[in-house]
């Protein structure tokens, strides 16, 4: 299938996808602002990577409609695909992240660690956006649209909720204590 006149060239989007990652943690490193608190990951936890990668979606949506809008003929063709790959996004990452914990284990360095995820967030971004471009086919009645709101809602509300109030009672990997 043809990228829409519409849509960056997938290079360019996950490239565009990566560098605002990457920038909302350097800019939280430097500015541990409320602000950028809402979008950038506030630790180096799993959660937060998945909460970065969410609104980086979202975020480099919104550059490439900046650049692009000119040749947007339907907004819920360019809009509801992005939503949704913004959606998957935290899922893909948590797929394929733990592909070597599973395979090989625990890495022998941090550096090694650090490559690994860069690695993993490259083929996130081609994934997902390979993804986007094919979600431009699917058919947005009103149902599936507000199925999307949900989705997108309920990602935000979880997102905020364990960045600034709590964390869940339970983890994912650790059965819980039940009291």
């Amino acid at each position: 299938m043809m990228e829409p006149k519409s849509a960056l060239r997938l290079g360019w989007k996950v490239g565009l996808f990566y560098l605002v990652f990457m920038a909302l943690y350097a800019l939280y490193r430097f500015f541990p602002v409320f602000p950028l608190s809402i979008f950038a990951g506030v630790t180096e936890s799993n959660f937060q990577h998945y909460k970065a990668t969410f609104f980086s979606f979202l975020i480099a949506g919104g550059i490439e409609y900046l650049i692009k809008h000119r040749d947007v003929t339907h907004l819920d063709l360019f809009w509801y695909p992005r939503l949704l790959a913004a959606v998957f996004s935290p899922w893909v990452v948590f797929l394929f992240w733990y592909v070597a914990p599973a395979v090989y284990g625990r890495f022998p360095s941090i550096a090694l660690e650090i490559v690994y995820a860069n690695l993993i967030t490259l083929l996130v971004g081609v994934v997902v956006v390979s993804l986007e471009r094919a979600f431009v086919s699917i058919q947005y009645t009103r149902l599936l649209r507000s199925l999307v709101w949900g989705l997108v809602l309920v990602s935000v509300l979880i997102y905020m909720v364990f960045t600034f109030s709590h964390l869940p009672w339970a983890d994912v990997f650790v059965e819980p204590k039940w009291h």
